[in-house]
């Protein structure tokens, strides 16, 4: 796992993507009140929680919420007593890592495990749950041949499906989890690049599972190149996208679906010294029918004088 695949997949993730899969968490098995997964933020994988030397030791994916960490491991085999022990050396890193009071749950997708909740002693007096969610029940060939004619069709495609997609290697198919990895990348890189910018997290997931599965070398650093460059590519459009916000924003003004855009161009048009004062930019804006509290908030300009504007006409 280098570190510059590893910035570039997991930067620029937020909220929704960690709710992708977290919504596939049973709550009610591993007695999770749902309040404690409000949240202001997310951090994947914090550096004081992957700082530990030996791979064996860290979770695949942890997501560390306002109330808790959530740490998920993707298992081809059977939980195995060597597994329970390592999963508890997770739950000790929190105290290493003086995360205070948050408690961590260990959730782990599995490819032959039935749904449940193992409660691992770790002595007479310490124990710990680790909640299994099957993947073997998921029909995984069909996952992947929807996904195939809604491309071809040019529909649309939710994330609840691309999830489900980026963890198809791991469900009941014949074959090696290997050769549907490549199966899968070669799917999303089919991708249209507006469902791409939007799906971020589902190549991030991607990536997680084909360093952990793939074997060789060669083969492994080959899919993760091409997740890079969908990636890189995702935000070459983004930010053509700015751009082409910005340009619209400095002759027109804002217009519907360009907010972001029109933003960040009124900030770059005047970096770039191009003269038009606020007022000017808010005059222009009250013509387009915009909410007065909208060009407030982008032209710095008080609702009380764009009233004054309103009324006066000018």
């Amino acid at each position: 796992m280098t570190t510059q695949h590893f910035d570039k997949f997991f930067k620029g993730l937020g909220i929704s993507d960690a709710f992708s899969l977290i919504n596939m968490i049973p709550l009610r098995m591993l007695d999770i009140d749902p309040k404690q997964l409000l949240t202001q933020m997310v951090n994947f994988n914090p550096t004081e929680l992957m700082e530990i030397d030996l791979k064996a030791y860290r979770a695949d994916l942890i997501m560390e919420l306002d109330h808790v960490i959530l740490m998920f491991e993707f298992q081809s085999t059977p939980i195995y007593l060597d597994d329970k022990r390592r999963f508890n050396i997770y739950t000790a890193i929190k105290d290493r890592a003086r995360f205070g009071d948050k408690p961590i749950y260990i959730i782990v997708f599995s490819t032959v495990e039935d749904t449940k909740v193992i409660d691992y002693k770790v002595n007479p007096v310490s124990s710990f749950k680790i909640l299994v969610i099957s993947l073997k029940d998921y029909n995984a060939g069909e996952i992947i041949n929807n996904i195939e004619i809604k491309i071809k069709n040019n529909q649309k495609i939710n994330q609840n499906e691309l999830i489900n997609l980026a963890l198809s290697p791991l469900m009941t198919l014949d074959g090696t989890i290997a050769q549907h990895l490549e199966k899968t990348v070669q799917t999303l890189s089919k991708l249209k690049k507006s469902i791409k910018e939007n799906s971020k997290f589902v190549f991030t997931l991607t990536w997680i599972l084909v360093d952990k599965f793939i074997e060789d070398g060669e083969t492994r650093q080959k899919l993760s190149n091409i997740l890079s460059d969908n990636m890189r590519l995702m935000e070459e459009f983004g930010q053509s996208k700015y751009e082409a916000g910005e340009q619209k924003g400095e002759k027109r003004g804002i217009k519907k679906g360009e907010k972001r855009g029109i933003k960040k161009g009124k900030n770059i048009g005047e970096k770039r010294g191009i003269v038009k004062t606020r007022q000017e930019i808010a005059v222009n804006l009250l013509k387009e029918g915009l909410p007065l509290e909208l060009i407030s908030q982008v032209t710095d300009v008080s609702v009380e004088r764009l009233e004054r504007f309103s009324n006066n006409g000018k």
